[in-house]
């Protein structure tokens, strides 16, 4: 039986009061006391020294002694880090006064020691080499961290937070699987990794642990990882409302994941308007694109997987972010998104009379529900036009654009749509606020034909009559009106009874209204004059003004004497002689440029 070196003295003492190991005492249990007084008065280093050794040789023989996988003693039990040690043939045996007697060994062991043993940051080991959860691989757990080996995976330690969320996943037997590397500094220093079989686990002092896996890891990766623009993650990878996909918030944005569109990030300005807009559950969907540049090089966009044809949202400094979608944005893509006269969007899609809507620099883009047709309103308009009422559209190709007042009555209105829709020819119709307020369905029908609508003041007064400030309000009330139908008049306005001048074009252009008047006027709001005039008179009026640009003038109202509607009545005819000399419609939005 193997004894202490400190059993000896001990036992001689016992031998020589007691008259042998199993003798009588030869005086009273008293006498002893001066040999455990003697003991206990040896130096308390001595005493940890031989507690150390004990508890070594004891787990030793607990292991199996020579024939267990530590093999043979190589040499004496020896100091080490406040602890003692002893080396076997495969294996070393650790002990600490606070973690007691455990064995370390292969390439667990390797990895230990080259950390510092006990002596280095992991401490010395709190378990015996054990076999993790399904049996695939090792693990040692140490004072300060836990080093794991799998066949495939080698030996690597995990320590600190990266440690406690790496086990709240399941440690080995998790989905993260075995370390890949150990703790390591992330670039610049501001952190710490561990790559795992399936993820990365990373820390910083002011996001705490979290892991990253899978098609984000790899898109997290592209962007640079912790150093580059998105930083340290803040959340683990977490389902979106609904479960359809993944993400990952990070200090500077957020990577979503879905099957259909794979992994994209998203973040600033652009990020915060999708998340007010319900994120990857909301109308945008997932995002298709990261943030990137516009072609003007001026602003930012993502694209989203949306619903009917996609969607995005646009920043840029002057507008702030803002989305596009559906019918809209297809329109949009169709002029040439940002670098369009629209420019870039003011307004998200917002819901108006009968459709839907998006403001953007230079105008805005409506969509009809009742025809699934979107019209393009431009707000501004050439500084050519400024300071004129304009006659004639400038240009030298055989175009004409028929334009249609509306005042009085609508009488005419849907023989006039019906002969346009007849011939696919577009027109643009000047609307009181007042004529609105008296027919609210009829813009619908003209917006919803594809034409175009213009400003012809609330109330009808001749202008010249009315100070600045009167003016202004005619235009603005009508506008609004126009606007509560659905419908936007700009940037088109004409002068009721063409009554006008240079203060008053100047107050028109001021409301952001460029002034039409018009090249021929047909006359046939006059009526049939008792009997001598017909759709005829009409006709030649229009034919002997024909010139490239010609803005043709007729009404939407009957006679107030007669009841005739002469321009309706004249219109197909003028619609085909037209054509026979060579002219096409437009409508007024040509003499935009």
């Amino acid at each position: 039986m193997r004894r202490s070196r400190f059993a000896v003295p001990g036992m001689a003492l016992a031998l020589a009061l007691g008259g042998g190991l199993g003798g009588t005492a030869l005086a009273p249990p008293v006498a002893a006391t001066p040999a455990v007084a003697a003991h206990r008065s040896l130096p308390a280093s001595i005493v940890a020294e031989q507690a150390g050794d004990d508890a070594i040789a004891q787990h030793y023989e607990q292991l199996g002694g020579s024939a267990s996988f530590l093999g043979a003693a190589i040499g004496g039990t020896y100091d080490i880090a406040g602890g003692r040690a002893k080396d076997y043939t495969a294996g070393t045996v650790y002990w600490s006064p606070g973690t007691g007697a455990h064995e370390v060994h292969g390439a667990i062991r390797g990895e230990y020691l080259a950390f510092g043993g006990p002596g280095g940051y992991l401490g010395f080991p709190l378990t015996d080499e054990t076999a993790t959860p399904g049996g695939s691989g090792q693990y040692n757990d140490f004072e300060r961290g836990t080093v794991y080996w799998s066949p495939g995976t080698g030996a690597h330690e995990v320590h600190g937070a990266i440690r406690g969320e790496y086990l709240a996943f399941g440690g080995p037997g998790g989905y993260l699987g075995f370390p890949l590397t150990d703790e390591t500094a992330t670039p610049g220093g501001s952190g710490q990794y561990n790559d795992f079989e399936r993820g990365t686990v990373y820390w910083s002092p002011g996001t705490g642990a979290h892991e990253v896996h899978g098609a984000i890891l790899g898109e997290y990766l592209a962007f640079g990882g912790p150093g580059g623009y998105l930083g340290f993650p803040l959340t683990d990878e977490t389902a979106t409302p609904g479960g359809s996909g993944q993400y990952n918030d990070f200090e500077r944005g957020t990577v979503y994941w879905s099957p259909g569109t794979g992994a994209h990030e998203v973040h600033g300005a652009i990020r915060g308007r999708y998340l007010e807009l319900g994120g990857p559950s909301g109308v945008l969907g997932f995002p298709v694109t990261d943030e990137t540049g516009t072609s003007d090089g001026v602003g930012r966009y993502n694209h989203f997987s949306g619903t009917n044809a996609g969607s995005s949202i646009f920043w840029s400094p002057a507008t702030g972010a803002h989305e596009v979608y559906g019918a809209i944005r297809a329109q949009w893509a169709v002029l040439g998104w940002e670098r369009s006269r629209l420019c870039y969007p003011t307004s998200g899609e917002y819901g108006i009379t009968g459709g839907r809507r998006n403001d953007f620099q230079q105008g805005s883009i409506l969509w009809h529900a009742a025809s699934g047709r979107t019209e393009v309103v431009y707000t501004s308009f050439p500084s050519g036009l400024r300071g004129v009422d304009l006659e004639r559209i400038p240009t030298t190709q055989k175009i004409a654009a028929l334009t249609f007042d509306a005042g009085a009555n609508d009488a005419a209105l849907r023989s006039i749509l019906a002969t346009l829709a007849a011939n696919g020819v577009p027109g643009t119709f000047f609307l009181t606020g007042d004529w609105v307020n008296q027919f609210p369905s009829d813009p619908a029908l003209i917006y919803n034909a594809g034409h175009r609508i213009g400003n012809h003041s609330m109330t009808h007064p001749d202008f010249t009559t009315l100070t600045d400030a009167q003016i202004a309000a005619e235009i603005n009330s009508a506008q609004r009106t126009i606007e509560a139908a659905g419908g936007d008049p700009l940037p088109f306005f004409r002068f009721p009874f063409g009554a006008r001048d240079g203060r008053t074009i100047t107050d028109v252009n001021a409301a952001g209204y460029a002034a039409i008047r018009w090249t021929v006027d047909t006359l046939g709001w006059q009526g049939t004059m008792n009997g001598t005039r017909g759709p005829d008179f009409v006709v030649q009026r229009v034919m002997a003004s024909a010139q490239p640009g010609e803005i043709i003038l007729m009404h939407l109202g009957s006679n107030p004497d007669d009841g005739s509607t002469l321009d309706a009545a004249a219109l197909p005819q003028v619609i085909s002689q037209l054509r026979a000399a060579g002219y096409g419609f437009v409508t007024l939005d040509a003499a935009l440029g």
